[in-house]
């Protein structure tokens, strides 16, 4: 009887100790790095619970402010460099992305896309949607990912 009492007792306080050592769940919102975007009306990333959930990003150069020349190659590449300037902002990077969702204007594109995300994606294969749907008028792609922290 009295191992039992013991084991409940042990039980209890680990409980007690699991709740209170529990990650808060409300939300960072975390300032932009980038001057540019720095009074955008939304964040650059949220963190909740060790995980980054990023803003779309897209083939916007930050330091020209302009879109990058070279069609959907090209603006996927900075897409992605994008991301990882984000991500290396705020404790994260490639290898640490668990979601992807990429928005196409031209589901042709797919495939040209699809290349280059390899070349940024080569250890890990983070769960992907993909779909087409109308864009900010003169980009061809947005990406927005989860990631965890490091």
């Amino acid at each position: 009887m009295k191992s039992i009492k013991i084991i409940v007792l042990l039980a209890l306080i680990s409980f007690t100790f699991s709740c209170e050592n529990q990650q808060k769940t409300s939300p960072t919102f975390l300032e932009s790095k980038i001057e540019s975007r720095k009074n955008a009306p939304f964040s650059d990333a949220v963190e909740v619970n060790g995980l980054l959930f990023l803003t779309g990003q897209v083939g916007k150069n930050h330091k020209t402010g302009k879109v990058v020349e070279g069609g959907i190659e090209a603006e996927t590449e900075q897409v992605l460099k994008n991301i990882q300037d984000v991500l290396e902002a705020n404790d994260s990077d490639m290898q640490h992305v668990v979601k992807c969702t990429v928005i196409l204007s031209d589901i042709n594109d797919f495939s040209k896309m699809n290349k280059v995300y390899r070349t940024f994606f080569t250890d890990n294969k983070p769960a992907r949607t993909t779909f087409a749907a109308d864009l900010v008028p003169g980009y061809k792609i947005e990406i927005e990912v989860v990631a965890a922290k490091k």
